[in-house]
């Protein structure tokens, strides 16, 4: 089962790596564990590592020196696209977009989401789909 998934792109968004990485949330250490795992794809874009990178230092505490090390260790284990069209499909908040973009030029199976305000309430998008870290590991990694 393992080797269907290979195939499978992810893109990681923002709130993702952050709980994942600053926090060590127990679910999104489960993903980042399968990241490094090489169980799938992760893919993020330069936005994506620059607001991980704020992130960091603005909700858990780290000084520069250390998002710089935790933005090259992040590096190290995902693919980064850099999306070259623009899309306006959220307008409560246009930063989201950016993220709906890395997913589109990544050419992603799934957008791995905890934005349940904007992002998650789309489902899919062109063919994308939009999941939590819970429902992603219920539906791709069941019981690992």
């Amino acid at each position: 089962m393992k080797a269907e998934r290979r195939g499978l792109r992810v893109v990681l968004d923002t709130n993702v790596l952050v709980s994942a990485v600053g926090f060590r949330s127990e679910r999104l250490r489960k993903v980042w564990d399968l990241v490094e795992e090489k169980s799938f794809e992760a893919v993020v874009s330069p936005f994506i590592l620059e607001e991980f990178e704020r992130n960091l230092k603005s909700k858990a505490g780290f000084s520069m020196e250390e998002a710089q090390q935790a933005i090259a260790w992040v590096k190290d284990f995902v693919t980064v696209v850099h999306p070259r069209l623009h899309l306006s499909v959220i307008d409560a908040k246009e930063s989201d977009n950016r993220i709906l973009e890395c997913a589109v030029e990544a050419r992603a199976d799934v957008l791995l989401t905890g934005n349940l305000r904007h992002i998650r309430p789309l489902g899919r998008f062109r063919g994308i789909q939009i999941l939590t870290p819970r429902e992603f590991l219920g539906k791709h990694f069941p019981a690992e």
